[in-house]
């Protein structure tokens, strides 16, 4: 089993984030041990919305649905805070007020300009050794989608791209979004 190292020192990590008041619009991360801090802009903040919509269609308005929500991956000090993640019907909050990555159903990203390499590369790793069954990475400035999922072996196995301006099938939870009117950077 893949386990989250440095629980301990990923908090004192939130304690410092929390006491640095990070700007409004931002949000603030630990992604390989680092401090990371990136905007939220209108673009970015419509996707989240609309995704989070769009599966609060398919799985009820009482689903585990969380955004900007801390949860420790596998590895060494990665605190994440997704743009969307959805969890297990049955998660719950452990006594501190924290996710277990083993209930994380899917994780979406929205990509933006500080993100781009987190997003591509250390989130999808992490996310694929943790078992996540959907990883969904949407980038307003590329114009395209991909959906990563079936993980095996730390990489996912069935990768698919789809254009802005198109719907396209989620494998789980079986969906479809739309994203029509999804703004482009």
């Amino acid at each position: 089993m893949t386990m989250v190292m440095d629980s301990a020192r990923l908090d004192e990590m939130f304690d410092l984030i929390e006491a640095m008041n990070v700007p409004a619009g931002y949000r603030a991360e630990v992604i390989e041990g680092e401090i990371v801090m990136n905007p939220q802009r209108f673009v970015h903040s419509t996707i989240i919305r609309r995704i989070n919509r769009s599966l609060e269609d398919v799985c009820g308005l009482d689903a585990n649905i969380l955004w900007d929500v801390r949860i420790d991956f596998p590895g060494a000090l990665n605190g994440y805070c997704p743009d969307v993640a959805l969890l297990a019907d049955d998660a719950k909050e452990d006594e501190n007020g924290g996710w277990d990555y083993r209930d994380v159903r899917l994780v979406a990203e929205v990509v933006s300009r500080g993100s781009r390499r987190d997003d591509y590369d250390a989130k999808l790793k992490v996310y694929a050794v943790a078992g996540v069954p959907t990883y969904v990475i949407a980038d307003p400035k590329t114009g395209y989608v991909h959906v990563h999922h079936a993980p095996q072996n730390g990489e996912y196995t069935d990768v698919s791209t789809y254009a802005f301006g198109t719907k396209f099938p989620l494998p789980f939870p079986e969906a479809t979004i739309d994203t029509t009117n999804w703004p482009r950077d």
